[in-house]
């Protein structure tokens, strides 16, 4: 049961409720953005970003394959189980996001290059190492699409840990267990 309230869109500013129009579904918002709306500012920065996302450099695919390995990392059931059904919809089989999520090769060379850049930032203090600075050029994981990628991994993180404070009920079937 969550818990954090959840609020009213009533209460809520004509600023949160217009960056909110683009994640209603069916005209409906799902509890957790009226959850997470308790900060407006925070709502307001997190949606900004997912916004400048799908702006950026990063495919959905990408994107998804980030959010799934960074949940996993750290432990969101609640994102696993969104980013498991969207990065379906975005191409990845079951297979390929299992690998991602045990942090394993999936045989796309861009995918894996992405996936040791986002364990980095887990396993790693410091710089990223050179040899996986050279690997990410070789796959055309260029400047602009690395800043996206670390842009990614912060927002992800900002609902990792706002579902852990909020203890946030799934809203579609579980992930597949690892």
């Amino acid at each position: 049961m969550a818990r954090l309230k959840t609020l009213n869109e009533a209460s809520l500013s004509s600023e949160t409720l217009d960056a909110l129009e683009p994640v209603r579904m069916n005209g409906k918002l799902a509890p957790v953005y009226l959850q997470y709306a308790n900060s407006e500012p925070a709502l307001q920065a997190y949606l900004r970003m997912e916004q400048a996302l799908q702006q950026g450099k990063l495919d959905e695919r990408t994107l998804e394959a980030v959010k799934l390995a960074v949940s996993q990392r750290t432990g969101c059931d609640f994102c696993l189980s969104v980013h498991t059904f969207k990065a379906k919809k975005a191409g990845l089989d079951e297979p390929t996001q299992l690998a991602i999520r045990r942090g394993e090769p999936t045989g796309d060379a861009y995918l894996d290059v992405v996936q040791e850049v986002v364990q980095a930032f887990f396993l790693r203090r410091g710089a990223l190492p050179s040899e996986t600075m050279q690997r990410c050029a070789q796959v055309g994981l260029d400047d602009a699409r690395l800043l996206d990628l670390c842009m990614a991994v912060a927002t992800i993180v900002f609902t990792n840990i706002s579902n852990h404070v909020n203890d946030t009920d799934l809203s579609l079937p579980p992930a597949p267990a690892i």
